[in-house]
């Protein structure tokens, strides 16, 4: 694979890549991106990653570039990548430093081609620990300006874990510092509905669309920390985490530590969603 990316719509080498250091992103963290899964060098459900960056970009009032769908193709072929993802990043643009942006300013747009491995379906056990929920209102929005996530990252490192999960006043238990999450509870799968405090992830609708083809009752209601012991399983999303078992929270195993049911059937569906995708 070459170490390629994609700068404002030209394809060059990284290590040549300049962004400007008055760029809004780079000042203010005013800026969105997306990350898009490559599987045999075909870019899996590209649309949709688009259509919910390009979403968001109108919400913030920043001009949604054309030609990304083309973009994120060239450069896939120009760098050979056949098993990773793609990084999208669109700022507000480069202009003099002020909280105000000014009215008549061009995009930057930064495209990344990474070579990744990814776990197989229902095979990793993941561990987590859960935090007090202080992030911004606004975590539909797929702002870079995560400084939130990576506390939370930080204290999921010192504790040895993989994940973090943000949680609620009312111990609401909300999303992965990098993930969404899946609670079977009472026989019904319950994950946090997308009122803004959640991202609303591209793996995620697929799950809630695939668990009803599937005829797995499901819930967008908040999973409960109170009632973990309940829980018959639970499993973390996400683009790069594909579906993966969460086993342990707060150093407590989830349904005494195994593997659901559901988890293995929803990780399966969305693997053949993917191959018949590719």
């Amino acid at each position: 694979m070459k170490d390629l990316c994609c700068l404002n719509g030209r394809i060059q080498p990284l290590e040549e890549a300049r962004i400007d250091p008055l760029d809004r992103g780079f000042l203010f963290g005013d800026a969105l991106y997306d990350a898009v899964r490559v599987v045999e060098g075909t870019i899996l459900h590209l649309d949709s990653h688009l259509a919910r960056l390009q979403g968001g970009l109108e919400r913030i009032d920043i001009d949604v570039p054309v030609g990304l769908a083309s973009n994120c193709r060239q450069l896939v072929a120009a760098s050979r990548l056949e098993t990773g993802y793609l990084y999208l990043q669109v700022s507000r643009g480069v202009a003099p430093r002020s909280h105000e942006p000014p009215g008549d300013i061009t995009p930057t747009i930064l495209i990344l081609a990474v070579a990744h491995s990814f776990a197989a379906p229902a095979s990793r056990a993941m561990r987590a620990i859960s935090r007090q929920d202080d992030r911004w209102r606004h975590c539909d929005l797929k702002t870079t300006s995560l400084l939130g996530a990576v506390m939370g990252k930080i204290e999921m490192r010192d504790a040895g874990v993989d994940e973090v999960l943000f949680v609620g006043d009312q111990g609401q238990v909300r999303e992965g510092g990098s993930s969404n999450i899946f609670v079977r509870h009472g026989d019904v799968l319950e994950t946090h509905p997308a009122d803004g405090r959640i991202l609303e992830g591209i793996t995620r609708g697929i799950l809630l669309e695939l668990a009803e083809q599937i005829g797995l009752p499901c819930r967008e209601t908040p999973p409960l920390l109170s009632e973990r012991q309940e829980w018959q399983e639970a499993f973390l999303c996400g683009t790069l985490t594909g579906v993966q078992p969460l086993v342990e929270l707060d150093d407590e195993p989830v349904a005494n530590g195994v593997v659901g049911a559901w988890t293995k059937q929803l990780a399966e569906a969305l693997e053949k969603r993917n191959r018949n995708d590719s």
